[in-house]
């Protein structure tokens, strides 16, 4: 019997899955009894997902030429719920009219955090755009900013929001209902399942040309159905991305050129054994 296969491109990375099912599954294999998942562990599982979710969101829509930039507070301005929610409302507002005048469109990711001793500080991703320009829209404290690294895969950035958002989930000092919001414009990334027509799935690792793995990402165990699953993320190396932009970019004004190429290098990774 087959496996699944769930294949997610996001930017330079691409997020694979593979895994058993009640219909498909190795021929006489019997599945693993069924575990019922304690609260924290079911909580465990809904915050992988969410990570999961946001860095396939990042990964898509970001890359070394965007922020990462977080505005605090000083101590006397620190606002209650509804004055950070104002405040947010204001900064988006004037961040859309700084993109406007340089000829872009904000895309943003951001959530909210209280530090222990008290801290508020709004982090949030944005696009490329000139920091100076950004520094002085904040009035109620100060702004930080570093570029995003220019690797592409952008999990550990996804685990920090949502970590910020964990501190005061369920509490009376909780400021936000999820753990990130972001724009509209934003690209979504979603998988591609396929029924693989093999008795099982290979769990020997093998990484295609201009690929490497994320060797964190790599998770292997069995599903809360009681079947076999193995999850890794690889990233296309900077040689190879760059040369497929500049491939791109060359036949741009080219749009039957320019299909090919992309068709080219699609056909190539399909036909890629991983």
């Amino acid at each position: 019997m087959p496996y699944i296969k769930s294949v997610c491109r996001a930017g330079k990375t691409k997020e694979i899955a593979k895994y058993y099912t009640r219909r498909y599954h190795p021929k006489g294999e019997k599945r693993t009894p069924k575990e019922n998942l304690t609260t924290e562990q079911q909580k465990k599982v809904n915050e992988r997902c969410t990570v999961r979710k946001l860095t396939r969101i990042l990964n898509a829509n970001f890359d070394e030429t965007s922020w990462y930039v977080t505005f605090s507070y000083k101590k006397e301005n620190r606002p209650d719920t509804e004055g950070l929610k104002r405040h947010k409302r204001e900064l988006l507002k004037q961040l859309r009219k700084c993109y406007r005048q340089q000829k872009k469109e904000l895309k943003y990711v951001e959530t909210s955090e209280v530090g222990e001793r008290g801290a508020v500080h709004i982090h949030m991703i944005i696009n490329d755009i000139d920091i100076r320009d950004i520094k002085g829209l904040w009035k109620y404290g100060f702004v930080s900013a570093k570029p995003l690294e220019d690797t592409g895969q952008y999990r550990k950035v996804a685990e920090y929001f949502v970590k910020y958002y964990q501190k005061t989930k369920g509490t009376d000092e909780q400021i936000q209902k999820k753990a990130y919001n972001c724009s509209r414009n934003l690209v979504r990334p979603e998988p591609i399942r396929k029924i693989m027509h093999r008795e099982r799935f290979r769990k020997e690792l093998q990484i295609p040309k201009g690929w490497y793995l994320d060797k964190e990402s790599v998770r292997e165990g069995i599903t809360a159905d009681g079947y076999e699953f193995l999850y890794y993320t690889l990233i296309r190396e900077r040689t190879a991305y760059s040369e497929r932009k500049k491939l791109e970019s060359e036949y741009s004004n080219n749009k039957k050129a320019y299909l090919g190429v992309r068709q080219a290098f699609a056909d190539m990774e399909q036909y890629t054994e991983y």
